[in-house]
């Protein structure tokens, strides 16, 4: 499987702040992290995105998935 099947959030941002400007952009971000957060530990734990993934409708998230989108924030901070 070649990576031209791969999507990258990042790819887009600059569409998603023309849309939004960068105030708003901002703000979709911050609520997004609200969603997934743990609200004791201040961050997005394994629980804490299984527990409110389907808030944003990955409903059907694997351990896999949930481990991989952990490993790529970490990777990407």
């Amino acid at each position: 499987m070649g990576s031209k099947n791969v999507v990258v959030l990042e790819d887009f941002f600059p569409a998603m702040v023309e849309k939004l400007g960068a105030e708003g952009f901002m703000k979709e971000l911050s609520n997004g992290f609200g969603l997934l957060v743990d609200g004791d530990k201040g961050v997005i734990t394994f629980d804490s995105l299984k527990r409110n993934s389907a808030l944003l409708g990955l409903k059907e998230m694997s351990d896999q998935e949930a481990v991989c989108m952990l490993r790529e924030a970490i990777v990407n901070f």
